[in-house]
């Protein structure tokens, strides 16, 4: 810290996920003159933070419908340490969200994609999950559905 600490806490804004650090406390008092005397080290504490916080679930999700495809758009996760999307599709939307069809083989890192594996004539529903880079993944997206001209 720059300046004295004035409360019980003190919040540590330059941390990064990850890396290891160690803490101590001196107490500051007034000596002669009210110079600042600072007291003898507290215990030391090493913690290393671990991201145990998922990003915020995809949104605003549209689909634009095309002969024989469908193609999905969505904007970008405000987290900075997102490192992709995955991409779900049933043609039940009532099927558990465990039985529906992962469409990535790996995480998609654009904000688009083409599904080109359907038929005319029928509905698809699909919903998204994003993923930072240390695996944590989002709650589901709200499912949007098209049927294919």
């Amino acid at each position: 810290n720059k300046a004295l600490v004035l409360g019980p806490q003190f919040e540590d804004n330059d941390f990064h996920f990850g890396e290891r650090y160690k803490y101590l406390v001196r107490s500051v008092s007034l000596g002669t003159e009210g110079a600042q005397v600072e007291r003898l080290d507290s215990n030391v504490l090493a913690v290393a933070p671990r991201d145990i916080y998922a990003p915020s679930a995809p949104s605003a999700i549209t689909i634009a419908p095309a002969p024989g495809r469908l193609s999905i758009f969505f904007p970008a996760n405000p987290e900075p340490d997102v490192a992709g999307y995955n991409l779900y599709r049933s043609t039940d939307p009532n099927l558990p969200k465990s039985k529906w069809t992962k469409l990535n083989s790996t995480l998609l890192t654009r904000t688009t994609f083409t599904d080109e594996t359907v038929e005319a004539g029928r509905k698809y529903y699909y919903y998204l999950t994003a993923a930072d880079q240390t695996g944590n993944v989002s709650s589901f997206s709200e499912v949007v559905s098209e049927t294919v001209p």
